[in-house]
């Protein structure tokens, strides 16, 4: 197996299915796909033997010396059988994206085009977001093949675009659609000293204050006094979050009660919200602390008005436990136990 000098591995698998660096012998196999698909490729003309047999001796080879290539092909397989090529094309190292390209063997479209595609789609994504920590990778495809569309939009990708009548086929103006899936890949970290100012501007955020239970703005004074003890203490689990560049992205205070129960807390930079960070947020932080402290239970305390923390907390597998005034205001306690208990 050749491999690509910009990737630690050249192989990726899942479920079955795997890719590897484009071979050599699936290069007339490729030749008949695209020959038969000519009419939603960028294509002009069929291919032939001697251009598909100079475009692997020359392009194809090069892609393998080069540090950062303009794209990066494979070849396709479940259970080791052969189903059809891709891979990332017009990839944009400085801003971290790349198109996806993807065919299979023509007489698999009709019923297993969604299977192919779902599968497919996870080992490029593999790839993009875990191996080359890609921000964003997306598909561009001709308004002839509708039922692509659901597909992609089940494996979490999002129409960002239609160019209307775009390009000119077969004697008509069709639209070029966009689809695109960004990463979301985060981490966590114990905070440290050195937070102190990233929790201060984060804390007197006016939408943080306002979902608070303490609405009015901290002052640096009692803060820094509050933040350094709080990292100090045994029983209280404070992290936080950063994406797939090292951005902090928001954080997570679990403060414990007493031995059998716990306070969840969580506040999002202004810059990440609506990126679907919170109940990722929530749902990390909840499980490592439960992994710890398996005897305790974590209540969540939300204003009734304030819907969006209700949703996210619901997504991380929190249960509503019951309606009632916290702090004198109507809230709901929501509340999550570690799952083997």
């Amino acid at each position: 197996m050749r491999n690509y000098k910009c990737l630690s591995v050249s192989k990726f698998e899942s479920n079955g299915f795997h890719i590897e660096s484009l071979r050599n012998e699936d290069m007339y196999e490729i030749m008949d796909i695209r020959n038969q698909q000519i009419y939603h490729l960028r294509q002009n003309e069929p291919l032939t033997k001697e251009k598909q047999e100079n475009y692997f001796a020359t392009v194809v080879a090069g892609l393998f010396e080069q540090e950062k290539p303009n794209q990066l092909l494979f070849s396709f397989f479940e259970n080791g059988n052969f189903i059809g090529y891709g891979g990332l094309v017009h990839i944009n190292w400085v801003d971290k994206n790349a198109e996806i390209s993807f065919v299979m063997k023509t007489e698999l479209e009709k019923d297993n085009f969604a299977k192919y595609w779902s599968n497919y789609l996870k080992l490029i994504e593999k790839l993009a977001f875990e191996e080359l920590n890609f921000h964003k990778i997306f598909t561009y495809a001709f308004d002839l093949r509708p039922h692509l569309y659901p597909v992609l939009e089940s494996c979490g990708f999002k129409e960002e675009a239609r160019l209307k009548e775009h390009c000119f086929f077969d004697g008509q103006f069709l639209d070029v659609v966009y689809h695109a899936k960004m990463n979301r890949t985060i981490s966590f970290r114990k905070a440290n000293e050195n937070d102190m100012m990233l929790y201060f501007n984060w804390t007197n955020d006016a939408s943080v204050r306002e979902n608070s239970y303490q609405s009015e703005p901290i002052s640096l004074e009692n803060h820094q006094n509050w933040f350094y003890k709080k990292i100090k203490e045994a029983t209280c689990f404070m992290v936080v979050f950063e994406n797939h560049i090292g951005s902090p992205i928001g954080q997570v205070r679990i403060q414990k009660q007493d031995e059998n129960t716990a306070v969840i807390g969580i506040s999002n930079d202004a810059n990440h919200r609506g990126k679907g960070y919170a109940s990722k947020m929530i749902q990390m932080a909840s499980d490592e602390f439960l992994k710890q402290n398996p005897q305790i239970c974590i209540s969540a305390y939300i204003k009734i008005e304030n819907k969006a923390s209700e949703k996210a907390f619901e997504k991380a597998g929190y249960e509503l436990d019951v309606v009632l005034e916290y702090d004198g205001i109507p809230s709901y306690h929501y509340i999550k136990k570690y799952e083997n208990r």
